[in-house]
């Protein structure tokens, strides 16, 4: 359907009254030179390369084109506007840690474009470690891990929710995270260390 049958579609099935008619056709006669002329839209996969399902999608609120993406079990990636490509920022992580490869959240520094934080742990089941926070100065090239004394849930229900880690937009090295039954955690120093 291109966008003039959408229209044309969108005001038959909205104009119910005779007398609205005439109004809905002169918006439609100086709108489809517009519609007419625009070029189709075409909808393609996007390539990340890794696993799982993106659950969420966050971008930084300052800096143009700095975009990150988090999954249930496949890790986090950052998009490269240079290469257009997705990079990924957890294939470093090692086999004893592979619970971690599902990102809960993610949050980014408003001030800091560098600063880049993931809330890891994929199952909160008894089998698996206790969840971490990965810690990044340099957009996740390069991460500091802070273990947490709890479990995280990235490839459990709700995880598409939204973002349970926050930055305090006022103060960088303030993070929140808002755990799935352990109440709500508080770090002062980057998420060196934590409280609840």
């Amino acid at each position: 359907m291109t966008p003039a049958d959408w229209l044309i579609w969108t005001v038959r099935a909205s104009v119910r009254p005779r007398h609205c008619r005439a109004g809905w056709l002169v918006l439609l006669l100086a709108v489809f030179p517009v519609l007419a002329t625009a070029a189709p839209y075409q909808w393609r996969n996007v390539a990340i390369g890794g696993g799982g399902f993106v659950t969420g999608l966050v971008f930084h609120p300052a800096e143009p084109d700095l975009l990150y993406a988090r999954t249930d079990v496949g890790g986090a990636y950052r998009w490269d506007q240079a290469s257009g490509r997705w990079s990924a920022l957890t294939d470093w992580l090692g086999r004893d840690d592979a619970n971690l490869t599902g990102i809960e959240s993610l949050a980014v520094d408003p001030r800091d474009p560098q600063r880049v934080y993931l809330a890891a742990g994929t199952y909160t089941n008894p089998r698996v470690g206790n969840g971490a926070i990965l810690r990044s100065s340099d957009r996740g090239a390069t991460f500091a891990r802070t273990d947490l004394p709890f479990k995280l849930g990235g490839n459990e229900l709700s995880r598409g929710n939204g973002e349970r880690l926050a930055v305090d937009p006022h103060q960088g090295g303030i993070l929140l995270l808002g755990s799935r039954s352990n109440g709500l955690w508080r770090s002062d120093d980057h998420v060196r260390t934590g409280r609840k």
